[in-house]
């Protein structure tokens, strides 16, 4: 669990660096994402020193190795990464403080793929969701048109969203993903849309909450006790190289507020 840390500090940021290399991941195949997630954190806050005379308000909790986010016996052409970010609220500035985040922590010039999941939207009318993703599909358009990113898509969205979406934006999605925990069945509607403009349409099993509150409380909040533990945004980034097929980087990078 994380140490008692000043009460000046009110936002952590943790790199799990490439989880690949973490002997205690490779022991437990088979983790759902959430999972994973958890316990790759437990693991870099465990091992976390806190820094003496520490005042400032936003921290950053690493990996003590940050070489394992590099392929050194690869060309960057041989790479292919793909970023999945799981935003917690509709706020653009988060969206953008995870995506430089990412490049800082890669070390990368261009991204292949960025996928965006909006969480906690279960209350919301469609309205009301298109309108917040709009807001956050400019972030997503204006670093596809500075080169960082190459394809861009959603996750776990309704078919009419989905097609709204489509239509109003000006950079295209090119990907968009259903979660069949929840959908059993891909919707015909969906299948025929996506076919017909070109759209990659793909299933995925990630937990639509990926980080509950709990469990968030239970790593960062138990020497701590704020009123509130907030998560941000958590991004999730793969490097696979391409001549090889094999996955050579995996790892996160998650935001929280603590107030």
């Amino acid at each position: 669990m994380l140490p008692k840390l000043p009460g000046s500090v009110s936002q952590l940021c943790i790199y799990t660096g490439n989880i690949l290399s973490l002997n205690e991941i490779k022991k437990k195949a088979g983790q759902d994402a959430t999972e994973e997630l958890l316990s790759s954190l437990k693991i870099i806050v465990n091992n976390w020193k806190i820094p003496e005379n520490m005042s400032d308000s936003c921290i950053s909790i690493k990996n003590s190795d940050e070489s394992l986010n590099n392929v050194t016996d690869v060309a960057p052409t041989e790479l292919k990464t793909s970023v999945k970010v799981f935003i917690a609220k509709g706020k653009k500035e988060e969206l953008q403080n995870a995506i430089d985040n990412l490049f800082s922590s890669l070390g990368a010039v261009s991204v292949d793929s960025l996928v965006l999941a909006y969480m906690n939207h279960s209350s919301m009318s469609n309205d009301e969701l298109l309108k917040d993703i709009l807001e956050l599909w400019k972030i997503l358009e204006r670093n596809v048109e500075n080169k960082k990113l190459d394809r861009i898509g959603i996750s776990d969205v309704d078919t009419d969203l989905f097609i709204d979406l489509y239509k109003s934006a000006k950079i295209k999605p090119s990907i968009v993903q259903i979660n069949l925990q929840s959908c059993c069945v891909v919707p015909p509607a969906l299948q025929e849309f996506t076919k017909a403009n070109e759209v990659q349409l793909l299933t995925h099993n990630d937990p639509l909450d990926i980080l509950p509150g709990q469990a968030l409380s239970e790593i960062f909040d138990s020497n701590n006790k704020r009123k509130e533990v907030r998560l941000n945004w958590v991004s999730r980034y793969q490097v696979h190289v391409i001549c090889r097929g094999v996955l050579a980087i995996k790892g996160y990078i998650v935001s929280i507020d603590l107030n």
